[in-house]
């Protein structure tokens, strides 16, 4: 504290038992409350540790072993220079006006994206991708060839189908294979 100690008083709170030491400086005065009020009121405080304050960039690991994909390895604020956003729409350009539309369009991604991890599960290498063409929404993204064809064409169609269903309009998966996980890792940090 700044300024010269002039006089310590206490003051007693609601309950009686908890106190609260107020200094008066020579230029202001100070509450300073004691650890008992503090503990008493809730008010816990830890000491803040910057191990990664930067959001949206992974943290490198020491023996620069943790595989990232093209899209996970570019920073956030490369998405539409280098990186490609997760889901097309022409609603936010500009002049298209007010859309009233647009939570639900969020939503609408958001099950899509839940859906899909849910009946490819852990087959996905990649981000799923949402394009919305007119009334066509366009589900795009890598799977690995860890099925047989038939089956790969079943949960085709039936993600074609039940997406179709949920959403009321058509859907249309577009997925590409790849061989194994090695295929897709752009670097290692």
């Amino acid at each position: 504290m700044s300024g010269k100690r002039v006089k310590r008083y206490s003051s007693s709170v609601s309950k009686g038992t908890e106190s609260e030491t107020t200094w008066v400086t020579s230029s202001r005065l100070v509450c300073v409350p004691s650890a008992a009020l503090l503990a008493f009121r809730g008010l816990r405080t830890t000491p803040c540790a910057l191990k990664n304050i930067r959001a949206g960039v992974p943290k490198a690991t020491i023996h620069r072993n943790k595989p990232l994909t093209y899209e996970e390895a570019q920073a956030p604020y490369k998405i539409g220079v280098t990186k490609s956003w997760n889901s097309w729409h022409s609603a936010n350009l500009k002049g298209e006006g007010f859309d009233a539309r647009a939570a639900e369009r969020t939503f609408d991604d958001i099950l899509i994206r839940k859906f899909i991890k849910g009946t490819w599960p852990g087959l996905f290498a990649s981000e799923v991708i949402v394009k919305r063409r007119h009334n066509l929404v366009v589900v795009a993204g890598l799977v690995f060839q860890q099925m047989t064809a038939r089956k790969q064409y079943f949960l085709m169609g039936y993600s074609e189908e039940m997406l179709s269903y949920l959403l009321k309009c058509p859907v249309k998966l577009e997925i590409q294979t790849v061989q194994e996980r090695s295929d897709v890792i752009f670097k290692k940090i």
